[in-house]
């Protein structure tokens, strides 16, 4: 360690004329830490809130799902399709669905749904709804059985065992075919936290859903899952350009408003709670500046022994670089502390029905601790050039006149 940095050490944490100074040195380090850790913290919730609901979302409809123009059912045997996402090796799974909206009655109770015909086997190589199952277990595979959310099951007073009736929405009204209903037992009751499905989407076999609909040998479409998420858009324009006759729609496309309106969170948050690392900041600098006040005989002692106004200035800019490195290091500290605790323990709960997951989730990716680091040690130094400016331009005869 050099002679400048054993006096900018020594300015910060001695003892001065002032008692409170040392301390205002000891709290501009913490508040700059307690700026830091939240900005990491703020940045790692919003995208932790963010990749929870993309997970789940994706773990319903797939990454990708391909159906007919204008909505129009498709063969339940295609090879031409088939053929397609044969060759596209980015595609993990591709499994036949039907969705259509159904009315479901319990006693006196009625509701409308969606119901979601999928294949009884390898069906958790497509969504992830069997992983949220609370009650019961999500077999498909019995007749007449079907699987719904724990919302929809509250509403309508149902349990595992449970009988209840489905009545064919889509054909209701029209001539010459008259409408499905069907009873069903159900066998399982899952819990997703997304409300919007929790309490309209039902689960069935595609055979008893095709038996439900009219719909022999014909399906929706197809849910496609892809080994890496990234490659979605690719294979969505590969589908649209080899297929003519398929609309390949993608779970960003489903639910486009939705990230829209969470992206659009991240930049005013972040300003928000940035604000507090920015009064951290000035903290720093009304600590240097105290600093430089009390610490002028001192200042004037080293310009008489030869210290140019260029040395006093890089001695003040070092004492910053200090608090804003230990700042930024207890801040990174702080957050992954905090971080750890919530993701181990789940202190922060939320309510489900409003944020879609019970509590705070928190994702911290490399990106974070760099921008916020190097910006929260950039200000620390802009801090302090009017300190060094200050502590520069003190004249030795005159600091030490009156000693």
């Amino acid at each position: 360690m050099g002679p400048l940095s054993l006096i900018a050490a020594r300015h910060l944490r001695s003892k001065h004329k002032f008692s409170f100074t040392s301390f205002i040195s000891y709290l501009a380090v913490a508040g700059l830490a307690i700026g830091v850790a939240v900005l990491i913290l703020t940045l790692a919730v919003l995208d932790g809130f963010e990749s929870e609901i993309e997970q789940k979302i994706i773990g319903f409809d797939g990454h990708i799902r391909i159906r007919g123009y204008f909505d129009r059912n498709l063969p339940e045997v295609d090879s031409h399709l088939d053929s397609i996402l044969n060759n596209i090796s980015e595609i993990a799974a591709s499994e036949p669905y039907i969705s259509q909206a159904a009315m479901i009655r319990v006693g006196r109770e009625t509701q409308g749904v969606m119901v979601e015909g999928m294949p009884s086997l390898g069906i958790d190589k497509i969504i992830a709804t069997p992983q949220f199952i609370t009650d019961g277990e999500f077999d498909l595979s019995g007749d007449g059985t079907v699987v719904m959310g724990a919302a929809l099951a509250k509403q309508l007073g149902v349990t595992v065992g449970k009988k209840v009736t489905l009545l064919d929405m889509a054909n209701l009204g029209r001539p010459g075919k008259p409408p499905g209903i069907r009873q069903f037992r159900v066998v399982g009751i899952y819990d997703t936290g997304l409300k919007d499905y929790d309490e309209t989407v039902i689960y069935t076999s595609l055979s008893e859903a095709q038996s439900l609909f009219g719909m022999s040998d014909q399906i929706s479409g197809r849910v496609v899952q892809l080994k890496n998420e990234d490659k979605t858009e690719f294979v969505a324009d590969v589908v649209s350009s080899a297929g003519i006759g398929y609309i390949p729609e993608t779970w960003l496309e489903r639910h486009g408003r939705l990230f829209a309106w969470l992206r659009s969170q991240k930049q005013p948050m972040t300003i928000v709670f940035g604000l507090i690392a920015l009064v951290a900041i000035f903290n720093i600098s009304s600590a240097l500046t105290m600093i430089v006040m009390e610490k002028n005989r001192d200042i004037g002692v080293l310009r008489a022994v030869g210290f140019s106004r260029r040395k006093i200035s890089q001695l003040f800019l070092l004492e910053g670089g200090l608090v804003g490195l230990i700042g930024v290091g207890l801040g990174i500290c702080l957050a992954l502390a905090v971080g750890f605790l919530q993701i181990r323990y789940g202190f922060f709960q939320i309510p489900a029905e409003i944020y879609f997951m019970s509590q705070l989730a928190v994702e911290f990716h490399p990106q974070q601790f760099i921008t916020v680091g190097v910006f929260g040690f950039l200000l620390a130094l802009a801090a302090t050039v009017y300190p060094a400016w200050k502590a520069s331009g003190v004249q030795p005869a005159e600091a030490v006149r009156y000693e």
